[in-house]
């Protein structure tokens, strides 16, 4: 139901029916705004972020003089 029926059946007095219509009609909004909430929350509890492309894990570089660790940062420097 639209607001120019709500409105329409304001004016002709016909509380009952004005009443359950507006019920059935905030019903819906309710539910359709639940819905969208629900997914918004959902798809946050999965980690849909973004993440970033930034390496963390240490890398292992090994030159002459024995292993070293080093942890990566994403960056290409010279030696």
């Amino acid at each position: 139901m639209n607001t120019v029926e709500l409105v329409n059946l304001a004016l002709a007095g016909d509380r009952d029916a004005l009443s359950s219509a507006f019920n059935t009609t905030m019903a819906a909004k309710v539910t359709d705004a639940l819905e969208i909430k629900k997914v918004e929350i959902a798809s946050n509890l999965l980690g849909t972020e973004e993440t970033s492309d930034e390496v963390t894990e240490p890398t292992i570089e090994v030159d002459g003089s024995g292993a070293s660790v080093e942890p990566a940062t994403g960056s290409t420097e010279a030696e």
